[in-house]
């Protein structure tokens, strides 16, 4: 099974459009960090425990030496410590990232780490029949609604293929 690290932005788009549990019936073993889980706010988490206490997102909290290791990390000025927090441990379990975050996203693909983002998931989610064409459709344009930072054209293109498979 693949291992696949998430950020915030990708919990908190899934949250919001009532999908995020979609996202632990793919073939992903989903890990994430405790400082991914301090972004989130109390009702993201409060959606969260249960995917948490079931073991299905795996937190990964770092040890001390790691937490110093990863704050000297070489990385544009606007890369958060959360996002370096994903990155290295992606390069750490040798795994694939999940993130719509667009600096995380540009920053992975240097060190050649394999990102993936919510429009590669809207495709699993459809591949493995957890949502039809219709309800891919609906959820894109809600989430274009909120989500200014998807790529537009990418999601235009995916919208038209979907709907001529109605």
């Amino acid at each position: 099974m693949t291992i696949a690290i998430t950020d915030a932005n990708v919990f908190i788009d899934l949250i919001k459009l009532q999908l995020l549990g979609y996202l632990f019936r793919i073939n992903l073993e989903i890990y994430t960090t405790q400082e991914v889980i301090d972004e989130l706010n109390e009702s993201q988490l409060l959606i969260m425990q249960a995917f948490i206490q079931s073991q299905s997102l795996i937190i990964y909290k770092f040890t001390e030496e790691e937490i110093i290791e990863i704050h000297n990390v070489q990385a544009p000025k606007g890369l958060t410590f959360e996002d370096k927090t994903v990155a290295w441990l992606a390069i750490k379990l040798t795994a694939l990232i999940l993130s719509g975050d667009n600096l995380l996203r540009k920053y992975c693909l240097k060190q050649q780490l394999d990102v993936k983002g919510v429009i590669w998931l809207f495709e699993s989610f459809i591949e493995y029949e957890l949502i039809n064409h219709v309800t891919a459709i609906e959820k894109m344009n809600e989430l274009l609604s909120f989500n200014s930072r998807l790529p537009l054209a990418e999601c235009e293109e995916r919208l038209r293929l979907w709907k001529s498979r109605l």
